[in-house]
């Protein structure tokens, strides 16, 4: 018989996100690994708005987005976790899907797991500064933004498993987790 587990909801988001990210540095399958991230990322954000919290992407889009296509933005935004979880409606429809979309959604849920927890989780601090140097066009601090940039070249015939591999023994010796 296989035992109960107790598990809380940031604890199921977390595990949900590091599962998530190991198959994203192995190069997973993109659809369960949007699965998995668009479920913690709910999660998160359920958490969030009850904590009052400072907005994740999803809900900051009447500032990027016109008012007028907000609903329509907040739909596409949702399409493909939707489509991989239902098909009451649409059994026959083939989704145009797009894995970009799932490395801002998981890098928006690796902060927002830190605010809400204050814990540093190696799996997750790794993604975050994979999604850095990759995205470093989008930092605005220059100081930063250069740094990033000359890890870019170093990194650049890096693969994803190979940064994995070797980042994350470092990410596990600087884990700090919230005191008691």
């Amino acid at each position: 018989m296989i035992k109960r587990i107790q598990i809380n909801k940031l604890e199921a988001a977390r595990r949900q996100m590091e599962t998530a990210i190991r198959l994203y540095f192995v190069e997973g399958d993109t659809v369960s690994i949007h699965t998995l991230v668009s479920a913690a990322y709910q999660i998160l954000s359920d958490i969030n708005r009850k904590q009052g919290g400072t907005p994740m992407l999803k809900e900051k889009l009447p500032t990027w987005v016109r008012q007028d296509a907000t609903t329509e933005a907040k739909r596409r935004l949702s399409e493909a976790a939707n489509y991989f979880k239902h098909a009451e409606r649409d059994h026959k429809v083939v989704l145009s899907f797009n894995p970009g979309q799932t490395e801002l959604f998981l890098f928006d849920a690796c902060v927002k797991y830190k605010e809400l927890t204050n814990e540093t989780i190696p799996d997750l601090f790794v993604y975050q500064a994979w999604f850095a140097i990759k995205n470093a066009s989008l930092t605005k601090d220059i100081a930063i933004k250069q740094l990033l940039l000359e890890s870019h070249r170093i990194l650049a015939t890096s693969t994803r498993q190979a940064f994995y591999a070797d980042v994350l023994p470092l990410a596990s010796e600087i884990t700090i987790h919230p005191t008691s």
